[in-house]
């Protein structure tokens, strides 16, 4: 059973949070935990009117946002909701995810993307780079309907070393949700203002070998794989953009994208590079951020 802890907060950001916390615990059924961070209280030796009245106050509205949660759940069932006191969303959510036992923590987008894409705010950027654990991201306007459940698992590969790690990582985590894994390789060519010195025929020539080397390890990687439980898929896709080489791939409704974190980050760690912070932004998709493995 997979447990995930949603980040709540009464806001948009925290309804779709929520709602791809219940996508990911419909199937099998997992453990879905509803989080509300309210800030710490001095209480030693004694509280103060002023503060004990404080106190007071955020407790009742801590109340009032998992009720605001409960409401929106419906008659969903086995949900565990609860408030944790810290200095700040990041540390609260990282210690209450860390006392939970979760396998997966979940926070919403920042307001100031653009619909249906992804947008890191001061809170989501924290945890990915302070969290041990995977990190769910739901898009702006996220939706999931009552009963609706995962699909697919698909990461992004690169080809490398690292890269494979994050497949095995994204294939155990698969098993786990019960989806099948796809494992997709992006070619992208970012356009400048003026071709290269060498010129976009070299350019392409370059792209086209990547292709085939890539294409070449899909395929190793799905002979090795064969056999596997869950079953994985490859595919492969490009563009002269990121929205573009994503926008070329099927994606099935209930879809989740996972990435690896960049090996420049801390060991066992969410850190992203320049290409996941690109494929953040530009996927239609939730996106699942896996941290370092080894």
């Amino acid at each position: 059973m997979t447990t995930v802890l949603v980040g709540y907060a009464a806001d948009q950001a925290g309804a779709e949070a929520l709602a791809l916390g219940r996508l990911l615990t419909a199937r099998p059924q997992g453990q879905l935990i509803v989080c509300t961070v309210v800030p710490e209280v001095w209480n030693h030796p004694a509280l103060s009117p002023v503060d004990q009245e404080y106190a007071d106050y955020l407790a009742e509205h801590a109340q009032e946002t998992l009720a605001g949660a409960q409401a929106l759940l419906g008659e969903a069932e086995g949900v565990q909701y609860l408030k944790h006191a810290a200095k700040s969303a990041t540390v609260g959510l990282s210690e209450a995810a860390a006392q939970a036992g979760a396998d997966v923590l979940v926070v919403g987008s920042a307001r100031a993307g653009v619909s249906g894409r992804l947008s890191l705010g001061s809170v989501s950027s924290e945890i990915l780079h302070l969290s041990s654990l995977p990190v769910a991201l739901a898009p702006q306007g996220f939706e999931a309907l009552p009963g609706q459940q995962l699909t697919r698992l698909s990461c992004a590969y690169a080809g490398t070393e690292i890269s494979n790690s994050t497949v095995l990582e994204a294939l155990r985590l698969a098993g786990r949700l019960g989806v099948p894994l796809r494992v997709v390789a992006f070619a992208v060519r970012d356009r400048q203002m003026y071709p290269s010195l060498a010129g976009y025929k070299a350019e392409n020539m370059i792209v086209d070998a990547w292709r085939e080397r890539t294409q070449a390890a899909l395929e190793r990687l799905q002979e090795q794989l064969a056999g596997h439980s869950p079953p994985i898929s490859v595919a492969m896709a490009d563009g002269e953009s990121w929205e573009e080489a994503l926008g070329q791939v099927e994606w099935q409704p209930g879809e989740v994208l996972a990435l690896g974190s960049s090996r420049m980050g801390m060991l066992a760690r969410v850190f992203l590079g320049s290409n996941a912070s690109k494929i953040i932004r530009a996927s239609p998709v939730p996106v699942l951020v896996l941290p370092k493995v080894g």
